[in-house]
């Protein structure tokens, strides 16, 4: 025979089927809402601590995407850039120096005087003839990678002597590489 214990000022007695089926319902009832109740107060402060977690989340990972971290094949593209830059200037700059130091000034490859008798030409304008040729052979795609080395570093000191003297950008020229 089972015991169980019964609290203090509870009075039993005997129950009729349909009386049985009452509490049993009743009691059913009470532990539903008792399990509903239990699983609203302990989840809802661990899913509201998710919710703040998954928003930070997601607040963190637009941040990063709006950074727009580079990847490794951009970073290496970018460090070999910079180092052609400058490798560039100082072909430029070093090898232009050497030559103002032996006598010699940087002037356009075009001539004054076109041998069509056309002329005289502005410095700026022979320039600009200049880099329209330099633009013409890279265009072919008839260059080497060795002569399109060159064609960089001619363009690269077109646009130094250029600026220097305070000559429009042509149009052969784009802002680009006018501007870096």
């Amino acid at each position: 025979m089972p015991i169980t214990a019964v609290p203090q000022g509870v009075e039993l007695r005997k129950l009729s089927a349909v009386q049985k089926r009452a509490v049993d319902d009743l009691l059913a009832r009470q532990r539903e809402s008792s399990l509903v109740e239990n699983f609203v107060t302990s989840a809802l402060p661990a899913l509201a601590f998710a919710g703040v977690g998954g928003a930070a989340v997601l607040v963190a990972y637009s941040y990063l995407n709006d950074l727009k971290i580079p990847t490794a094949k951009e970073v290496a593209k970018a460090v070999t850039t910079a180092a052609g830059e400058i490798v560039s200037d100082v072909v430029i700059d070093v090898g232009g120096g050497l030559a103002k130091a032996a006598g010699f000034e940087d002037n356009p490859t075009t001539p004054e005087f076109l041998p069509s008798g056309t002329g005289p030409l502005s410095r700026c304008k022979r320039w600009e003839v200049d880099a329209t040729e330099i633009l013409a052979r890279v265009q072919s795609g008839k260059l080497s990678n060795t002569e399109k080395v060159q064609a960089a570093l001619a363009t690269k000191r077109i646009i130094k002597n250029m600026k220097a003297e305070g000559c429009d950008r042509p149009s052969a020229i784009s802002v680009a590489q006018w501007e870096a």
